[in-house]
């Protein structure tokens, strides 16, 4: 009867230590096991970068982009307009009114029934920038543009459009078309 009761004072022994070992285990288990991690850093970086906050930036890097070529345009177009004046000023001098001449300004190319003319392969219609006309006669074209923008597509969608028939352009104030002569190129004046 001995064996029995040494069996069950090491079977309560062996509770015993089991139950303080849990008690230990679960006690060590309520102190953090790393005091500081670097985890509050990444979920922190998780969150600022998480999709919404990214669409935000990109609409944000977006919006700059637009407003910046929304500058760019406006200040292109105030250029061009400064060429233009300064290019205006300088053929009235070359042609002067006292003698006759007469300008025309932005007038689209037509047909003899006034009707603007597309460029079968472009789409476009083509303006040209400064005509110099004398009795009737169309005696200079102009292209004003910057020093250093190409014209190619642009001369080469004119001369589709004048060999379709846009040989016409319309006086403004008198309402009349106006025929380009055929040997009239459009020369173009480059300005800073």
């Amino acid at each position: 009867m001995a064996e029995p009761i040494s069996i069950s004072i090491a079977a309560t022994k062996t509770a015993e230590a089991a139950v303080t070992a849990k008690e230990v285990l679960l006690e060590s288990l309520k102190e953090p096991i790393v005091k500081e991690t670097p985890i509050k850093g990444v979920l922190s970086e998780i969150e600022n970068s998480s999709l919404e906050t990214l669409k935000t930036q990109n609409e944000e890097v977006v919006n700059t982009i637009r407003e910046s070529r929304i500058s760019q345009i406006e200040l292109n177009r105030e250029n061009g307009a400064l060429r233009e004046e300064k290019a205006l000023g300088d053929i009235q001098k070359e042609f002067p009114e006292s003698e006759g001449f007469k300008y025309h300004q932005e007038a689209y190319l037509r047909d003899e029934q006034g009707n603007i003319i597309r460029d079968q392969l472009s789409g476009e219609a083509r303006r040209i920038d400064i005509l110099v006309e004398k009795e009737g006669k169309i005696h200079k074209s102009f292209e004003v543009t910057s020093e250093s923008a190409p014209k190619e597509l642009q001369l080469a969608k004119e001369e589709r459009i004048r060999q379709t028939g846009g040989n016409f352009i319309l006086d403004r104030d008198t309402g009349t078309l106006i025929e380009l002569p055929k040997n009239v190129t459009t020369e173009i004046r480059r300005y800073k």
